[in-house]
């Protein structure tokens, strides 16, 4: 029977993964690297997550890789360690590493309560201020305008967008095709004709060429600017992975039904894109009372 951390190795190995997803499979590989898959139990599982818990937050530190921060996790990254762990295990048993009877051990965890959090999704309002603030404070890149419309208007992830060339730009068509997501998928995704023209000014249109590129054809380090706009636009403290979950919050306050939320993003499970189907009950609440009055 191969042992975890063996099919944490071969999950990593099959698919492109962000450093969170990596550092949530590093977790469960110290708590359980060496044991046989099946030999682990909802109480290991218990048991783990209680030392997360006790854990905290970790940061970088100069000279050693993190450290105990002193903050506790948030309820929806602690789901999300829980989920990770399913994923292997739904994996392994793809591979037929697993009986498909087999139940795993994170069946019947119980989820920590995630509180609605506004500030997670940024709103067409927000993205407008950004906009104009990048406009003026992008003076020497002058890309992340284009940047912020493109992540916003598709969903696209960062990495995604960072390793788009021109070759996968079609203008035209308003197409921008990622030959591979994080999920291991291709994926076309629809560009506004705003986002479209903000494109079409951004010059060095070489298909080879990186469309968000800085020096020597590599992606260009923006965070210090997006900080920056951030902090001008009255929205500091958010990140740029909010204008993914704004895109699919935005479509769900248009009425766009799930299955097409979950084609727009690349989704491939329902949960992932259940989250905006109920996240804007006071959306839904100011259309009722402007359709029905109040």
């Amino acid at each position: 029977m191969a042992t975890l951390s063996a099919v944490v190795d071969a999950f990593v190995a099959s698919r492109e993964h962000d450093r969170a997803t990596l550092g949530r499979l590093a977790f469960w590989v110290d708590c359980f690297g060496p044991r046989e898959l099946s030999a682990i139990t909802p109480e290991d599982v218990d048991a783990a997550l209680v030392r997360l818990a006790e854990r905290g937050r970790l940061v970088p530190r100069r000279g050693r890789d993190t450290a105990a921060a002193g903050v506790p996790l948030a309820g929806s990254t602690c789901n999300r360690y829980v989920s990770q762990l399913q994923s292997v295990f739904k994996y392994a048993r793809r591979l037929r590493l697993l009986p498909r009877a087999h139940v795993p051990p994170t069946r019947g965890i119980e989820k920590a309560p995630e509180p609605q959090d506004p500030s997670r999704y940024l709103r067409p309002e927000e993205v407008e201020r950004l906009l104009k603030v990048a406009r003026v404070l992008d003076t020497r890149w002058g890309r992340l305008p284009a940047l912020i419309l493109t992540a916003f208007h598709t969903g696209l992830r960062v990495g995604n967008l960072q390793a788009l060339r021109w070759r996968d730009v079609d203008l035209n068509q308003r197409t921008v095709t990622v030959a591979k997501t994080k999920n291991g998928q291709p994926i076309v995704a629809a560009l506004s004709e705003r986002a479209a023209a903000e494109l079409a000014k951004l010059p060095g249109q070489i298909p080879d060429a990186l469309v968000f590129a800085g020096r020597a054809d590599r992606a260009h380090n923006f965070r210090a600017l997006w900080v920056k706009v951030c902090t001008e636009a009255g929205l500091p403290g958010r990140n740029f992975h909010q204008l993914r979950h704004g895109c699919g919050s935005a479509l769900a306050t248009a009425g766009v039904g799930q299955a097409q939320i979950m084609a727009i993003m690349g989704h491939r499970t329902l949960t992932a894109s259940a989250r905006y189907m109920h996240q804007n009950a006071s959306d839904k609440l100011a259309v009722v009372d402007r359709v029905f009055g109040g």
